[in-house]
């Protein structure tokens, strides 16, 4: 490292310390503001905008559209074009969360070529599906609503890594009600927050998954008949690392003999590809007709959890799906690529069949085409004994709400 390189460093810690150091003692101000209040429904928000991760929340929405005590709103935002880095216009998305509505009550955020703003809603509680503010317009971003909500958040997914990235400070900072997925990611953030966290100006609670409540429901012998592929979307380490190029080939040309074959990319996969030039549009078109050809379908399920239900095998990169699947008992087989595991993760790797390469991901499908899997008694016995709190989980997440409602405007 040369000279330049280190006196831009030095000069940059100070400067980000202060710039973090600011921007917590304003999260800060705005956390510690009282609840003005009194004798009305509790009113919150959802900020709702990709359709695949609306199952970590519905549960807890469809719980408050049942409950007098509640008036839960849906704000539909447009997805983020992720290719031209900006907010993009409406698709699916505006028609799936309209059919998701229970109770008329919802907002299209975007009109007019503006935005609606949403402060005059008057949200108590404000839910957001990720953590990732730049997806978001500056309005709804978590240094904008902290000033009047009190945000929440069910984690869209959970980490792999030990050192993760998606519990970014720019939003966690803000969080009142961070509803995390184990003890383990409450604690990390409760002492990274530790002055608010003692002072009940944040929460962070283990008092269970939705989506592993979902999975654990599913549980059920497995047929080995039906295999899906979940190949990560990026290949940069920092966010997982995919083998997608490197065993695309193999399992297109793989023998199913009378297994059937699925593939669920990330969402953002082919768009992020084509971006830092991975693949081509033409590239995508292709391989999407070899699979046709191949008779290999393209998962288009909404909920990851509706696809489950009709699942047996999962083979798949580092990804939170893997964390759900194995709550359902089925096998896995993972293909590693070693970025230091977190403590969750690392609780369930005895009961995956672990491949460094494609032969070894062919080994371990053939041995389960023949219906042997040595590892569903780990499987089940991990189950058992490290998921015991995720059920009932929407009624708790909503009762810790509606106490901590009546709490502060008492």
């Amino acid at each position: 490292m040369n000279f330049m390189k280190v006196s831009k460093k030095i000069i940059k810690y100070p400067y980000n310390l202060t710039k973090n150091g600011l921007s917590d003692l304003r999260s800060y101000h705005y956390l510690s503001k009282k609840s003005s209040k009194t004798g009305h429904k509790i009113k919150v928000g959802f900020i709702v905008q990709m359709p695949e991760l609306w199952s970590k929340q519905k549960s807890v929405y469809e719980r408050m559209c049942h409950l007098s005590l509640f008036d839960p709103w849906m704000i539909i935002v447009p997805k983020f074009d992720l290719k031209n880095g900006c907010m993009g216009e409406y698709s699916d998305e505006k028609e799936f969360f309209h059919s998701e509505c229970m109770n008329g009550q919802f907002v299209i955020a975007k009109e007019n070529n503006g935005w609606v703003d949403i402060k005059s809603l008057g949200v108590d509680y404000l839910f957001y599906q990720r953590p990732y503010d730049h997806y978001l317009p500056k309005l709804y971003r978590s240094n904008e609503t902290v000033k009047y909500a009190k945000i929440c958040y069910i984690p869209y997914a959970t980490p792999e890594k030990k050192d993760t990235v998606i519990y970014p400070r720019s939003f966690f900072r803000n969080i009142y009600f961070g509803f995390m997925e184990d003890e383990s990611a409450a604690l990390i953030n409760a002492k990274r927050y530790k002055l608010t966290h003692k002072k009940k100006l944040q929460h962070f609670c283990n008092i269970g998954y939705p989506a592993f409540e979902e999975c654990i429901k599913q549980r059920k012998d497995c047929k080995y008949e039906n295999i899906l592929w979940t190949p990560r979307w990026s290949y940069d380490p920092v966010v997982g690392g995919s083998h997608f190029f490197e065993y695309e080939p193999y399992l297109s040309e793989f023998d199913w003999k009378e297994q059937h074959f699925m593939v669920r990319p990330h969402p953002m996969m082919w768009e992020n590809f084509i971006k830092t030039g991975k693949a081509t549009e033409q590239d995508e078109k292709v391989i999407k007709s070899k699979w046709s050809e191949h008779g290999i379908e393209i998962d288009s399920n909404k909920s990851i959890e509706d696809t489950f239900r009709n699942i047996d095998i999962l083979i798949s990169d580092n990804s939170s799906v893997i964390l759900m699947f194995f709550l359902t008992g089925k096998p896995i087989i993972y293909c590693i690529f070693d970025v230091g595991f977190g403590t969750l993760f690392k609780s369930i790797m005895p009961g995956m069949y672990i491949a460094r390469n494609w032969e070894e991901v062919e080994k371990y499908l053939k041995m389960l085409q023949n219906h042997e899997d040595p590892l569903k008694s780990v499987r089940n016995e991990i189950i058992s004994n490290n998921f015991p709190q995720h059920h009932n989980v929407a009624e708790k997440i909503v009762n810790t709400i509606a106490e901590d409602y009546n709490r502060r405007n008492s």
